[in-house]
């Protein structure tokens, strides 16, 4: 099973909103055959896995419940039926309302031996996007911030450039393939005038939403931002109380705000009707404040350079702050250490952790 999981590890990125899926076909203790989830759109892991499978009375190792229904794709349970596998071995139910125990029981009903539960928490944690887009309808939200040893966003005079080394935006920049969107406040913008894309091209022409919360809506159509949009498409979000009314780009949604502070849940609900399951917040240090304020975080992700920068008007990390008898705490964090500092990264939410 574990072997199954990782496999569908090669699909990440590519796969939003479906999940991470491999599969593995097994006959007498041996592997005979292999497939996962390339990409959405493309074929599901059971069937890439059985297509080329003649052998009776196998075992189907998958971690996800196979599916039941007709969409892009045809039921994988009826290929798993039609290939007369034995034992279907699964991880987790699938909370697809469309799937969500029907799977299991349609192969049940054709004498398919299924045994549930095996490495759930592993894979709950790898397919953590997945599970927080079908079971909240709401994308998994992952924070990620350049700070100092200090917990600085930026020097005395709101200057975030650059707190982190090359080496570390170089990394940093390479997490943004994981998720369907990147999101940004305004002000970072019309400071830092970002492209926000993909540079890396082993990511080949992977899609990737930018979001940006303009609450005045202030942007200069001039701006890199608008840019490239056919790959990277725009959303942009603006007060409904803005001066400036007029959309910039087809995909402007104006909200209720809060001063400065634009309605984060309405946000994040307009998000998953685009199909993203997964967002990630770069910043700047307002924005990320408002997420762990509402308690809408997921997962975070600490880039620390070894600099002390110090400061009382420097902008940090979660200005606000709470009290030691509530902290934020990281589950099943990791920590990497670089030439130039260390990342930190940890899941927030004990929800979608898989723990």
């Amino acid at each position: 099973m574990k072997a199954a999981i990782n496999l569908g590890l090669r699909g990440k990125g590519f796969t939003e909103p479906n999940p991470l899926v491999g599969a593995l076909v097994v006959d007498r203790g041996k592997i005979i055959s292999t497939g996962f989830h390339r990409s959405f759109g493309t074929p599901h892991a059971e069937a890439m896995a059985l297509k080329s499978v003649s052998r009776k009375h196998t075992t189907l190792y998958v971690p996800l419940e196979p599916c039941c229904h007709f969409g892009i794709n045809p039921p994988c349970t009826d290929l798993i039926i039609q290939k007369k596998v034995s034992r279907v071995v699964i991880a987790l139910q699938d909370p697809n309302p469309r799937v969500n125990g029907k799977g299991i029981e349609m192969m049940k009903k054709n004498d398919i031996r299924i045994e549930t539960g095996c490495l759930e928490k592993y894979y709950a944690r790898v397919n953590r996007h997945y599970l927080k887009f079908m079971n909240r309808k709401r994308p998994y939200v992952t924070l990620k911030a350049g700070v100092s040893l200090d917990g600085k966003l930026t020097d005395k005079h709101h200057r975030s450039k650059w707190i982190t080394d090359l080496e570390m935006r170089k990394f940093s920049q390479s997490l943004r393939s994981e998720f369907s969107a990147i999101l940004v406040g305004g002000r970072t913008v019309l400071v830092d005038d970002p492209r926000l894309t993909i540079r890396e091209r082993g990511w080949g022409d992977k899609r990737l939403y930018r979001v940006v919360l303009d609450t005045y809506n202030q942007l200069d159509l001039n701006q890199k931002i608008f840019r490239q949009q056919q790959r990277f498409p725009l959303i942009l979000f603006s007060s409904q109380t803005a001066a400036n009314r007029t959309p910039k780009v087809d995909n402007h949604h104006f909200i209720k705000s809060d001063g400065e502070v634009l309605d984060l849940n309405r946000v994040l609900k307009i998000l998953a009707r685009y199909r993203i399951a997964s967002v990630l917040v770069e910043g700047g240090g307002q924005v990320i404040n408002s997420f762990l304020n509402k308690k809408l975080a997921d997962e975070l992700i600490l880039f620390t350079a070894s600099k002390v920068i110090g400061g009382s008007d420097s902008v940090e990390l979660f200005a606000s702050g709470v009290s030691l008898s509530g902290p934020i705490r990281l589950i099943h964090h990791r920590i990497m250490n670089l030439g130039s500092g260390y990342v930190v990264r940890g899941s927030i939410n004990p929800l979608f952790s898989g723990g």
